[in-house]
């Protein structure tokens, strides 16, 4: 259980965002590298926003082909502005962490 909620954890710093909406999205492939598309749960389409660390520093991660097809984690990454790291917020349709 507690390495389950420390993947978590790595995993919303992986797909924290930075302050710029990008395009609509069906997958990382249409966002580019250093971005990620950000969908809400069960949804196929998302958003394309900046990829960073936990300290807002950019990161250049290639697409993932885990972001083609729906969001199925149905939890989201974070529930309230506490489960992201300082300087974020909770976004409460994507349930992912974004710089303020």
């Amino acid at each position: 259980m507690t390495r389950k909620i420390g993947v978590l954890f790595i995993t919303c710093l992986l797909i924290t965002v930075g302050t710029a909406w990008g395009k609509d999205c069906t997958s990382d492939f249409d966002c580019g590298i250093g971005n990620r598309c950000v969908k809400a749960p069960l949804e196929s389409r998302g958003i394309c926003m900046k990829s960073v660390d936990e300290y807002g520093l950019p990161k250049y991660d290639t697409p993932s082909i885990d972001s083609i097809g729906p969001n199925m984690n149905l939890e989201g990454d974070c529930y309230f502005d506490t489960d992201c790291p300082i300087g974020f917020r909770c976004h409460p349709k994507y349930k992912t962490c974004v710089k303020q």
